[in-house]
């Protein structure tokens, strides 16, 4: 009902329960949404009607009758929950407030900007080893526990409005590349979670809070995707040029926009105490590695980037009108339960479920999202400083915990798969969940449900209307026909920059009619979930020979545009490795009825020539089988070593031995000073101008050849 006209003490009937009870001047009440120090109290009075360090009332607004008996408080009256009811505004007819489409936007953003930063934390890793870099991650995330001391500092108008401008001017400045670097990026990293866990505390102070919230996340995830796909998964970030930089200033006008358009229409927007907002790291980590990530699916599945996109669509279009469906008592319990055996059977389970089995995760998250987040009786107790810390402590390290083992397993293995870190953090979004009270059912939303249908039909539209790809040269005649050979380094340049279009400009500029390829990502978080085979495939008419290495998401391909007569790939052993590595063998069709037989493989790295040579054991017991014409890629290893005088002992001839320069290094691009990659030929291949390429789009120099087969 509408409240009585108020005063400059306002009555406890017009707070939420969790500021119900008397204020003392200088300290904040049990349950306060801030706890105000002595010297936010010197600042401005202690009004115990409003949320500290807020604003103090407006004539006509926010104060009561004037000394002439003016009209009462303007503000609209808190419901039975103690939270301000949903206003209209379009396109939301009768659905969200305007602090939602913020949350929508800082998704994007956090998105975004987590994608950005593992690039720069594996160049951390690549120069200062794993550990240095784990730090690195543990600090930049866990800034986000910087959320508590900004809302006591400023109170929690000024927090969201200061924490989302800052996440816009940030997220300008790493735009541009010469800004874009470690520093950067980490405090854009830090600032996105900052400001989309205060956004989302905003929005749990709206009627039907904890549902608009899960909405709101799954249409950010909407639009994240609707923007992605259409640009191949290489983000604005990185893109640059009229698209890159339109998207990027779209992006921070509508950020900022919305954050000064909410700051002025909200004047006393009741904000619950919230640590369990530290699941949103968790959800994120779900999400932007797994779950919403197209190059994951695909590779996990064995299915085109569109078809990814496709079931992930789905996922999220049930998800969302999930919500508006009536709750049956068991549906929490049983989301709980299901979501980390569903996350399970993804990483393990066969090519073929990995679609269903995406999509029903997607469809259990909000729901279990919303439980998460509903208020406890516990956090009404907490002040917003502790409880804001706590769930930027959360969310950074909760983030951390998931992807940060999950990557670093390959290179420093830990006690357990690393499939294990993935099914914790979907187990800790179900706990959360199971052990919250069931939220009130909320209001049915249609507008989030079209919206996102409409968002999902861009791509295939835009796909539709992509130049048709160009196929590398298919002229061999003489039986001759140029090798590219090249470890593309997830396609990261020594800069941390995420570089496909170099390595399709390098590819298309050598004029190979076969290129081998080694270290490719399809959706690995060092490569800002790029699907650099997909990339290449929409540009290049190619046949596409993928060999998964470590898991499906890394390994080396073959791709050439003449006819593949036959092919396999195969694993190596592992064999006291850090990770898993494979090998691609194809069989191509040349003129005049020539066939040329070609394998490519990426051997264990740092000093583990016992290692090397089992792997090299299970590749040339393959070549005795049925004889490789050509053998190439990453070996590890440099001439004179027991490894390639294996290889030479097996009756292969090293190309740039015989037709280029014996003493090029191929590596590191930055300060040449190995040679570990090769090029090996058997009887009946020979060798004319072998080349070291010059490139810096990776760690490793490509090498082309011209192979006349016999």
């Amino acid at each position: 009902m509408p409240l009585p006209p108020s005063s400059s003490a306002a009555s406890p009937a017009r707070r939420p329960p969790s500021e119900a009870g008397p204020t003392p001047p200088a300290t904040a009440a049990p349950g306060n949404d801030d706890a105000v120090a002595p010297r936010a109290a010197a600042r401005e009075p202690a009004d115990p009607g409003r949320e500290p360090g807020t604003p103090g009332a407006e004539p006509g607004r926010d104060a009561g009758p004037d000394a002439s008996g003016g009209a009462a408080d303007a503000r609209p009256a808190l419901s039975t929950a103690g939270v301000l009811p949903v206003r209209h505004r379009w396109p939301w007819p009768g659905a969200a407030p305007l602090t939602s489409v913020l949350v929508v936007l800082t998704t994007i953003a956090a998105l975004e900007m987590l994608r950005a930063s593992g690039p720069l934390l594996d160049g951390v890793a690549v120069r200062h080893g794993v550990p240095w870099a784990a730090l690195t991650a543990v600090v930049t995330f866990g800034a986000a526990a910087l959320a508590g001391p900004l809302t006591w500092w400023v109170g929690s108008r000024e927090a969201v409005l200061l924490s989302v401008c800052g996440l816009a001017v940030l997220r300008l400045v790493v735009q541009f590349p010469a800004a874009r670097g470690l520093l950067t990026v980490s405090a854009a990293v830090a600032a996105a979670l900052i400001a989309l866990l205060l956004v989302l505390r905003a929005a749990l102070g709206t009627q039907d809070g904890p549902a608009w919230v899960a909405r709101a996340v799954a249409l950010g995830v909407a639009i994240d995707l609707a923007v992605r796909l259409p640009l191949d998964l290489w983000d604005p970030v990185w893109r640059g040029g009229p698209i890159g930089w339109s998207v990027a200033l779209l992006l921070v006008l509508a950020l900022s926009g919305a954050a000064w358009a909410r700051y002025r229409e909200n004047a006393s927007v009741p904000m619950p105490v919230t640590a369990q907002l530290a699941v949103a790291g968790p959800v994120l980590a779900l999400l932007g590695v797994f779950l919403a990530s197209p190059a994951f699916l695909a590779s996990q599945g064995g299915m085109s980037q569109s078809s990814a996109g496709m079931w992930i669509a789905g996922g999220v279009l049930l998800g969302i009108a999930g919500l508006s469906l009536p709750q049956l008592p068991v549906a929490g319990p049983v989301a709980a339960v299901a979501l980390p055996v569903v996350v399970l059977a993804l990483l393990v389970s066969p090519p073929l479920l990995a679609g269903p089995l995406t999509l029903l995760a997607l469809a259990l998250l909000p729901l279990l999202l919303t439980r998460a987040v509903t208020l406890r009786e516990a956090g009404r107790r907490r002040t917003a400083l502790l409880g804001m810390t706590l769930a930027g402590l959360g969310c950074g390290l909760g983030y951390v915990a998931v992807v940060l083992p999950y990557q670093a397993h390959y290179e420093m293995p830990m006690p357990v798969p690393n499939a294990v870190f993935p099914v914790l953090g979907a187990a800790a979004i179900g706990w959360a969940a199971w052990t919250a009270s069931p939220p009130a059912r909320p209001a049915r939303a249609v507008a989030p449900l079209l919206t996102a249908g409409v968002l999902f039909a861009m791509p295939p539209l835009s796909g539709a209307l992509s130049p048709a790809p160009h196929p590398l040269p298919t002229d061999t005649a003489d039986g001759s026909y140029r090798l590219l050979s090249w470890n593309v380094h997830y396609a990261v340049d020594r800069d941390a920059e995420l570089v496909p279009e170099q390595i399709l400009s390098v590819v298309r500029d050598s004029g190979a009619h076969v290129v081998v390829l080694q270290e490719v990502p399809r959706g690995w978080p060092v490569a800002g979930g790029t699907d650099l085979l997909a990339w290449l495939e929409n540009r290049l008419d190619v046949t596409a020979v993928w060999a998964p290495a470590a898991d499906r998401q890394f390994g080396n391909v073959i791709l050439t545009s003449l006819p593949v007569t036959e092919s396999h790939s195969r694993s190596l052993p592992r064999s006291g490795g850090t990770m898993g590595r494979s090998y691609a063998v194809a069989e191509i069709e040349l003129a005049d009825g020539l066939t040329t037989r070609v394998a490519t493989t990426h051997l264990q790295h740092d000093d583990a020539r016992d290692t090397r040579l089992v792997q090299l054991g299970t590749l040339l017991a393959d070549h005795r089988e049925e004889p490789f014409s050509v053998l190439a890629g990453d070996f590890n290893a440099e001439p004179g070593s027991t490894e390639i005088d294996t290889v030479l002992d097996a009756g292969f001839r090293s190309a740039q031995d015989e037709a280029g320069d014996p003493d090029a290094f191929t590596a590191p691009t930055h300060d040449p000073a190995h040679r570990i990659d090769w090029v090996f030929g058997s009887e009946g291949a020979d060798f004319e101008e072998f080349t070291v390429l010059d490139s810096t789009a990776s760690d490793h120099a490509p090498l082309t050849v011209t192979v006349i087969q016999r």
